[in-house]
């Protein structure tokens, strides 16, 4: 029958096969040991160790970072945050408290100061911004507001608004003047608050100036050790204002920054370009701060750091985020991520090490394919072990 010729062929070449495959498996048969050892290799040289030894790492410090009050958003910015060798703060709510107080008002000539602070108040009432606010909170008053004709907030100068067909600018001293308000006569009260590290605004109407308002903002109890500490740890520091120079340069000295490191009178878009600037020096730049101004810069930077208060916007820009009011977690969290990254470093060097060293061995049979099992379990145990040493980490 058809099908018993096919069984017997079938039968004929198991029959052969069987023979030239019987010497083979005997375990002195060379192809058996070759197999063996190729079975050795294919162990050994499993990746196991080299994929565990950055994400691990990561995983570890992300922990600690977590209890230290500080949000690591990605693992990559854990990464980065081991390179940066310079940082730059932004200054209101970062170095300063962001407790903004009005602490001087000089009327102009002819203008009474209760004429001023209600004008000022009543134009910074509907403005979000922490000088607005500080403004309108400096005068209570049971009167109604006005009906303002027109009203607009200007980023990065100040206020604007229409009462009776009447401009009225409350802002930026810059500004004011490069909308041709003369602001000579404030020169002198200008320069003393400028000098104390005050904030200083001016309010006008059309192009006449109806005063001047000082803000203070107090500086950071931890601002001068952690400028120290950063300092002493070789980072290149910077602070960046929209404020006057003068202004600027009286915080700079208050937190121990040299005049040179002070980038003042930056409007809210140039942020970032100073960022640019920085990098294109061959810094790697960490950013510090906290409002919607800062954005592009956090965006823009090696490393993003908003702070506790930061806006939303502020927040979902950068890759750092401190939970708490603590200026100290930003250097805490440098030294954090280069302990990670030294970590990192040595797993990958132990993967490397026992790759480089086992897979000779084992093609060479000098390793059985149990030993190899064996070792690589190891090798997976010691990077993990190497990674969960910085859950001690104290800092």
């Amino acid at each position: 029958a058809w099908w018993a010729l096919d069984f017997d062929s079938a039968s004929a070449v198991a029959h052969a096969v069987g023979r030239w495959l019987w010497p083979v498996t005997l375990p002195d048969s060379p192809v058996a040991a070759a197999i063996l050892h190729a079975v050795a290799v294919l162990i050994v040289a499993c990746p196991c160790a080299m994929g565990l030894a950055t994400p691990a790492a990561i995983m570890a410090a992300a922990n600690v970072a977590a209890r230290h009050g500080i949000l690591i958003r990605d693992g990559a910015a854990l990464e980065k945050s081991g390179r940066i060798n310079a940082v730059v703060f932004d200054k209101t709510g970062t170095l300063t408290a962001g407790e903004m107080a009005v602490a001087a008002w000089q009327p102009a000539a002819g203008v009474s100061p209760d004429e001023l602070q209600e004008l000022a108040v009543a134009v910074a009432a509907p403005s979000n911004h922490p000088l607005s606010r500080a403004i309108a909170g400096s005068r209570s008053t049971d009167a109604a507001p006005p009906a303002f004709e027109h009203w607009e907030e200007i980023r990065g100068a100040g206020v604007e608004a229409v009462l009776g067909g009447r401009r009225l600018r409350l802002g930026s001293l810059r500004w004011l003047a490069e909308t041709g308000v003369k602001l000579s006569d404030g020169d002198a009260f200008a320069r003393e608050w400028q000098a104390r590290g005050a904030t200083v605004l001016a309010l006008a109407r059309d192009e006449q100036p109806l005063g001047w308002i000082a803000l203070t903002d107090p500086i950071k109890s931890a601002a001068n050790a952690v400028i120290e500490e950063l300092r002493r740890a070789g980072h290149q520091l910077f602070l960046v204002t929209g404020d006057n120079r003068l202004t600027a340069a009286a915080i700079a000295q208050q937190v121990g920054l040299p005049p040179e490191a002070v980038f003042a009178e930056v409007r809210p878009e140039a942020k970032a370009d100073i960022v640019r600037q920085l990098q294109e020096r061959g810094l790697r730049v960490a950013f510090v701060g906290d409002g919607i101004n800062d954005a592009p810069a956090l965006e823009q930077a090696d490393l993003g750091v908003a702070v506790s208060r930061a806006s939303d916007v502020a927040r979902e820009a950068a890759d750092l985020i401190l939970l708490r009011s603590d200026l100290e977690a930003v250097p805490r969290a440098l030294r954090l991520a280069r302990a990670a990254l030294r970590t990192i470093h040595q797993n990958l060097f132990w993967a490397f090490f026992y790759n480089a060293a086992a897979v000779p061995l084992a093609a060479l049979g000098f390793l059985s394919p149990l030993v190899c099992a064996a070792a690589m379990g190891l090798s997976d145990l010691m990077v993990v072990g190497n990674a969960l040493r910085l859950m001690r980490w104290r800092g």
